[in-house]
């Protein structure tokens, strides 16, 4: 727990920050063509992220390195490390150099959709993904330096690298925009500049622990290499999944009114907010940890570590998604109305995210039970499951997109995310038994419970127009006060239900707060 407050409150920072670009980017750029160019730009190289690197590397690396950690052979260990990511660099190189290529007819035959009709957004388009590709290469390296710092227990630095890229990429759009032929440009090359940094940072904490690269090409000849590689693969076809999910999103937002694609990111970026602040932490703190219960056999502690993260990840979800629910348009324009974000691009991005708000608690728990089977070193049968959902997805996109318009994309999402979990979570039961599914169902409803007291209180003054018409000055004031209320009301049931996920937070919070500061 003391790692996933380190975590969670790097990550914090990292959203925070993360949504200052996006207020930024919003006010240069809005929900126009340049918007909507960079939004294509910018997502091609992150699914391949998603693809080859965040997830399927971390899971496939972290399980194996794990194990050898925990035999204690440092000598053993540094090899392993040399020759796997020998051969990663190699293959990110590659593809790489194959995305500046074919960036042309990636996004003139999948992506562009209805682009051709502005004149000149489809070019932009083009060639702000050659500039972001090498991206790529520079965040996935940096993701195998985080993969191993996350195994030996040390998640603050990594957790802190985008915070990094965010200070970077809004310093560039605000002091160079004006040198491009649009802001657009300068909020590309800032990736750039933040992805180098990301992975710089990184790689004195990395020297601390002993770990050295030395280049070896015959990497491939080490059983643990191999090991990653075989997990590796279906992990891939399982990240495919998801790529294909997010690739027939944009393709269908694109045939959309124009800006559609640019709304549907701003609300994915609010969601990612409530997601990033715990969801991602505990599921990057708890793989290392489930992975060495796993590798031991400890079957006991892995089911309470996955039933107790899942208590905490409720408790932070529902009463968020409750929030957003019901505050999502006021936030939209406090938070990106001004410049070029006009109040057309709020209404698109706020009906976006009620959509989006619906599937957080799935999507958090989702990334979770993931984590068991990839401790058990078992990729295909998440992949198996993805793939089935995911026939689902496409056809649920089509066809809510019909008259929800964006907001039936992203219900798609939240929908699918909610039979992947359920899917998952049953067959989870028949491989590893029963997993106190009553002890967490009775968490779940006083999480539920407080939370829907938290919604009542708010609905009050939002039913009232208490947030219409007024200055942005008089907003954020009414905002804070409906947040402190409602915060305070929602852990002041959880508190008279004897929440224990409450409880844990208090004494986590106690002890670190007590804890001697080094030097005093």
């Amino acid at each position: 727990m003391q790692s996933t407050l380190v975590v969670s409150l790097m990550t914090v920072l990292s959203r925070v920050t993360g949504l200052a670009r996006e207020m930024v980017r919003g006010y240069y750029l809005g929900t126009s063509a340049e918007s909507d160019a960079f939004s294509i730009a910018s997502t091609i190289p992150n699914m391949l992220r998603r693809l080859f690197a965040e997830g399927a590397m971390t899971a496939a690396f972290v399980p194996v390195f794990a194990g050898i950690q925990d035999d204690g052979d440092r000598e053993r260990l540094s090899r392993f490390f040399s020759g796997f990511v020998t051969l990663f660099v190699l293959l990110m190189v590659g593809v790489t150099l194959l995305g500046v290529l074919l960036a042309e007819p990636l996004v003139v035959y999948v992506f562009s959709g209805k682009f051709d009709q502005v004149p000149g957004k489809v070019a932009l388009t083009v060639d702000l993904t050659r500039v972001m590709f090498p991206y790529l290469f520079l965040v996935s390296v940096a993701a195998i330096l985080q993969a191993t710092l996350n195994s030996f227990r040390i998640f603050g630095p990594s957790a802190f690298t985008p915070v990094l890229l965010n200070l970077i990429n809004i310093g560039m759009v605000v002091a160079f925009a004006s040198y491009f032929p649009n802001p657009a440009w300068a909020l590309a090359v800032g990736f750039l500049v933040g992805g180098a940094v990301q992975m710089a940072f990184q790689i004195p904490f990395l020297r601390g622990k002993g770990i050295r690269f030395r280049p070896m090409l015959s990497g491939w000849r080490d059983p643990a290499v191999r090991e990653v590689a075989r997990i590796f693969v279906p992990g891939i076809f399982s990240a495919g999944i998801y790529t294909i999910n997010v690739t027939i999103s944009q393709v269908i937002a694109a045939g959309l009114e124009p800006g559609s694609v640019s709304a549907l990111q701003y609300s994915l970026r609010l969601q990612e907010l409530v997601l990033g602040v715990f969801a991602v932490s505990v599921a990057t703190v708890i793989l290392p940890t489930m992975s060495q219960q796993a590798h031991r056999n400890d079957w006991q502690a892995l089911k309470d570590t996955l039933r107790f993260s899942i208590a905490l990840l409720a408790f932070i979800t529902i009463p968020a998604t409750v929030g957003l629910l019901l505050l999502g348009e006021p936030l939209v324009r406090l938070l990106f109305q001004f410049g070029r974000f006009d109040p057309e691009s709020t209404r698109m991005t706020s009906f976006a995210l009620y959509f989006h708000a619906a599937g957080i608690f799935f999507i958090a728990m989702q990334r979770n039970v993931v984590q068991v089977f990839y401790s058990m070193k078992d990729l295909r049968t998440p992949t198996i499951v993805a793939a089935f959902v995911m026939v689902g997805h496409i056809g649920l996109c089509y066809l809510l997109a019909i008259p929800l318009r964006l907001g039936g994309i992203a219900l798609a999402g939240s929908v699918a995310a909610a039979f992947n979990v359920a899917i998952l979570y049953v067959l989870l039961r028949r491989r590893i038994g029963r997993l106190d599914t009553r002890h967490l169902s009775v968490s779940l409803a006083r999480t539920t419970a407080a939370a829907l007291a938290m919604g009542i209180v708010i609905w009050v003054p939002v039913a009232s127009g208490m947030f219409d018409d007024v200055s942005r000055s008089v907003l954020v004031l009414r905002m804070v006060l409906a947040v402190v209320v409602g915060g305070g009301l929602y852990l002041g049931v959880a508190r008279l239900l004897k929440s224990e996920e409450l409880d844990e937070f208090t004494r986590l919070i106690r002890r670190r707060l007590s804890r001697p500061r080094r030097g005093t």
